[in-house]
């Protein structure tokens, strides 16, 4: 099992920073560390805008349904 830190999530996002509480940016470390584990880090760069784009939605779905 490969163990990503935060910062190499976000090198394969191409992102420097990402908005969300710290909870949220575990879970986002977890989720991008599994799909590398299972596709490779080569799937997550290429798909990194689509995967952002998901992660961004699922954040403000999840701060709207807790409003």
């Amino acid at each position: 099992m490969t163990h990503l830190s935060l910062e190499e999530v976000m090198n394969l996002l191409g992102v420097d920073t990402i908005n969300c509480a710290p909870k949220q940016m575990e879970r986002l470390r977890r989720w991008i560390e599994s799909l590398a584990e299972k596709r490779g880090n080569a799937f997550v760069v290429e798909n990194r805008r689509k995967l952002f784009d998901q992660w961004e939605k699922h954040i403000k779905l999840k701060t709207e349904s807790c409003c």
